[in-house]
């Protein structure tokens, strides 16, 4: 047990001392701890955290921004460290003699009031307190205040810095209170049981769970992103801020409740930590008004201004990549490809010539070793611009590194200079009318004969097949095998071979997707690709990047669309989405957190993989799918609501060029594509512990 924890276990006992004397009692030691000397934002930020998760109100945040903003009275920054000066920051007219709804206000000795707008800001003694009971517990206080013990002049851009951290101290405690009480739900789902079993292997719970996570996984990461900002003085950190800050706002409560479900009765009274996180959650979102964001909310800063949602790359190569990409896609390309467009060969040779196929490969087989954040930034920005080249990517990963990894030299050599060229059509042979998400399950079997296989039965739904010279084919070999998936192999298999069929669908998205029939297909052993019966592991070994490019590719349109509907709203921003507090306002900032939260996830699951931390990339990487896929059907949905009917058109003067209804008919795909978004979340639930 560390420090801080030991503290609040010992000083902070909820919910059997979790009181105002508590806090009172609480506050001189942890500032002996250090935990009001001005030290870094991510140290603080991390105590808040600690404070938030023990359902605490103690101020560490308001500790830190009135150090910040008091450095021309010395005195009160040392007594501030020292806890002589239990200050809160609270934002108002500092004429003022009374401040409403505050934290700790019984234990507190002083208040800075600071003018929204920066102005004199003024340190005031507590003359005393009145409690005003409701949901926080402790009760939050009505202030009366003293004389000004001290003023400073604060500037615009201070007041604004100051009520950004405020706010985003806010949102660190709500949203660690809701993990908490997430991670005790968890917990208790386990060893819980009814009808004879653990409630965390019933669907229902296990779907709740895993929402739970990607949404506080997305939470933490959109907070960390603004930490880092603050701390660099990034001229975006507010608007980063208020990402985090919405976010926080909109799904700590829906956390906290959905816990609540899976703890049942036991979680509802107040023997049960519970209780006191619901209290905390719902006080710590309540508050947020009263600390009023500086710039307004995540659409009014976008609107008002040129800028877009802050760049995520997570190393300095993936960034030089994504330039590159942007200026490769500004010369070739600039109107919304059609669903259904096959590659545009001049502009895959051109990508071809730069050496971007197949640059994650080691130089051994003719790659140069890159990162997959590096590969993950090239298809982001392909996908945004909606570059031509869809087939010619997707042979990298779901070709490409298998073969790269279990291939032959001989496969190598037959495959991986095509595949570099972007010269290798494909289709991806792995579901069937009864085997979905459920690959293990496959029915489609290949029987040795000689130096040959032979291959019958069905897939279904294969995007490309009518046009692929091969299928990335997997089969049953042994069809006794325990468990199933032991029983599987891969084969690269030629669409022209006699007894393949192809019936082609049009899919909703306007693709063409086709049945494939294998009628006693016979071809080579070397065209398998792998040992025998260890197919499964061909796939898995590179399924996390596979799924990191589908969800990247997802990400990618998504942003696109964004940036659409945000240009056409910023060429008439009341009549489009409305004035400030509008509905369509509302939407458009729940829109740009949405699709940050994909890139955050993203980002976070490449670096992992990168990292080798195996687990938590594949984690990660399904959260991001699934959200992903959520994200890409309610953005194309909202865009329609608020641009009207004209989005819902396909035609170039159309807004956005059609993209909207586009991305709204390829949705539904993407809660399918890779497995279904509830076979996910399962897996995520299962990640968690949950079975």
């Amino acid at each position: 047990m560390d420090e801080t924890t030991e503290l609040l276990t010992r000083q902070w006992h909820f919910p059997d001392l979790a009181d105002e004397a508590a806090l009172a009692r609480l506050w001189k030691p942890a500032a002996a701890l250090g935990w009001f000397d001005r030290g870094s934002l991510a140290g603080t930020v991390a105590l808040v955290r600690a404070t938030g998760a023990a359902a605490c109100p103690l101020p560490v945040m308001d500790g830190f921004v009135a150090a910040g903003l008091l450095t021309t009275a010395p005195e009160i920054v040392a007594g501030i460290a020292a806890g002589d000066v239990r200050i809160l920051v609270v934002a108002g007219d500092p004429a003022a003699g009374t401040v409403q709804f505050t934290e700790c206000g019984t234990a507190a000795s002083h208040v800075l009031v600071l003018p929204p707008a920066g102005g004199r800001a003024s340190v005031r003694p507590v003359e005393f307190a009145v409690p005003q009971p409701g949901l926080a517990q402790p009760a939050w206080s009505r202030l009366h205040l003293g004389g000004p013990e001290a003023v400073v002049d604060v500037d615009p851009e201070r007041a604004a810095q100051a009520l950004s951290l405020l706010r985003l101290g806010l949102a660190v405690r709500a949203t660690a209170a809701a993990r908490r009480s997430h991670e005790q739900s968890v917990a208790h789902a386990k060893v819980r049981r009814q009808f004879g079993r653990a409630i965390g292997g019933f669907g229902a719970v296990q779907q709740r769970t895993a929402t739970r996570e990607i949404e506080l996984v997305a939470g933490e990461l959109l907070i960390e992103d603004a930490v880092r900002r603050h701390a660099g003085d990034a001229p975006d950190r507010i608007l980063a801020t208020e990402l985090a800050v919405s976010h926080a706002a909109a799904v700590a409560p829906r956390i906290q409740i959905s816990a609540h479900q899976t703890l049942g009765a036991g979680g509802y009274f107040e023997g049960h930590d519970a209780p006191w996180l619901f209290r905390r959650v719902h006080a710590d979102i309540a508050l947020l008004p009263t600390c009023p964001a500086p710039r307004g909310t995540v659409a009014d800063i976008l609107i008002g201004s040129a800028t877009g949602l802050p760049a995520v790359d997570s190393t300095p190569q993936a960034a030089a990549m994504r330039e590159q990409a942007r200026s490769f896609c500004a010369e070739h390309r600039s109107r919304v490809r059609l669903l259904d467009e096959d590659d545009d060969p001049a502009v895959v040779a051109a990508m071809s010539a730069r050496e971007w196929f197949g640059m994650t490969w080691p130089a051994a087989d003719g790659g140069r070793g890159a990162g997959l954040t590096e590969q993950l930034a090239l298809q982001d920005e392909t996908a945004y611009h909606q570059l031509p080249v869809a087939n010619a990517m997707g042979a990298v990963s779901v070709v490409g590194a298998p073969v790269v990894k279990h291939g032959t030299a001989e496969q190598k050599e037959r495959y991986l200079p095509r595949i570099r060229d972007g010269r290798l059509t494909f289709c991806l042979g792995y579901s069937e009318p009864e085997a979905g998400s459920d690959l293990a399950s496959l029915t489609t079997t290949a029987v040795r004969d000689g130096d040959d296989w032979v291959i019958n039965g069905t897939k279904a739904w294969i995007g490309n097949a009518h046009t692929a010279e091969y299928i990335w084919l997997a089969v049953r070999t042994d069809v006794d095998a325990k468990p199933p998936m032991a029983g599987i192999s891969m084969f690269m298999v030629p669409m022209a071979s006699a007894g393949i069929r192809t019936e082609p669908h049009r899919a909703l998205s306007g693709q063409v997707c086709s049945t494939v029939t294998f009628d006693d297909v016979r071809v080579s052993d070397s065209a398998r690709i792998g040992p025998v019966n260890r197919g499964w592991q061909v796939i898995t070994d590179t399924l996390t990047s596979e799924r990191l490019l589908l969800a990247t590719e997802l990400a990618g349109m998504s942003r696109r669309q964004f940036d659409e509907l945000l240009a056409t709203v910023r060429a008439d921003p009341d009549g489009a989405a409305g004035p400030s507090g509008s509905d369509g306002r509302a939407r458009l900032s729940g829109m740009a957190v949405r699709v940050q939260a994909v890139n955050l996830l993203l980002a976070e699951a490449a670096a992992k993989a990168e990292s080798s931390a195996v687990h938590t990339a594949r984690l990660t990487s399904a959260m991001a799918g699934v959200l992903a896929a959520e994200v890409a059907e309610r953005l194309s949905r909202d865009a329609l609501e608020i641009l009207g009917p004209a989005a819902a058109l396909c035609a170039p003067d159309a807004p956005g060029g059609g993209i909207f209804e586009q991305g709204l008919r390829l949705s539904i795909l993407a809660f399918l594509g890779g497995g279904t978004n509830d076979v996910q979340r399962g897996l995520i639930a299962r990640g968690l512990g949950l079975s």
